[in-house]
């Protein structure tokens, strides 16, 4: 299941603990609906790049998070996001070697919404483009490489998250990662040169 969280420190108890560990139980209600309502845009957005139909991620984000909440006290107050992704991890990859695989999905571009102003329809189509783009380069790394990737340049997570996140060693992380990004920068290069 998920990767134990780290310890934190918390003043009020003048020792290391839970943060579920001293809530009652409307405060522990609080708590969950205020993890869903932080997290969700993020989780979805997150199981879409590692690969999932909007269909799925939805049901994925779904099982993430009643996972998630069934667990709320063993979440360090500070380390929901660490704690989901490395839920949503596993059960997109999980999802994904029961489905087709990743580069025979159709891509869908509605994952990130537009903020401020209405977008022109120029703009709309440009962003569209830029998805479709990046979800073709991501789509060329292999899954290992992907989720590293992912969490260190869009998620912007630290490598020790990282390797905290996947239960993996902080080295084969960098490695990663290393990877991933000149895989990525040779398929958009790629696609690039293809343009007219």
């Amino acid at each position: 299941m998920a990767s134990s969280p780290a310890i934190v420190d918390d003043a009020t108890h003048g020792s290391l603990a839970l943060a579920g560990d001293h809530l009652d139980a409307d405060e522990l209600e609080q708590r969950k609906v205020a993890l869903i309502r932080a997290h969700l845009t993020s989780v979805w957005a997150f199981l879409r790049r590692l690969g999932l139909s909007p269909a799925d991620a939805e049901d994925a984000g779904q099982e993430v998070f009643l996972t998630a909440v069934s667990k709320m006290s063993a979440i360090y107050e500070g380390h929901e996001k660490r704690f989901l992704f490395g839920i949503a991890v596993r059960v997109a990859s999980r999802r994904r070697r029961s489905a087709k695989s990743f580069a025979s999905r159709a891509v869908d571009l509605d994952v990130d919404t537009c903020e401020g102003a209405d977008p022109t329809s120029e703009e709309l189509a440009l962003r569209r483009e830029a998805l479709a783009m990046l979800d073709r380069a991501l789509a060329t790394l292999s899954e290992e490489m992907r989720t590293v990737f992912i969490l260190y340049e869009l998620e912007e997570m630290t490598m020790p998250e990282i390797a905290t996140v996947l239960d993996t060693p902080i080295g084969t992380v960098a490695s990663r990662l290393r990877r991933a990004r000149e895989q990525f920068q040779k398929a958009t290069r790629r696609m690039q040169t293809r343009q007219p």
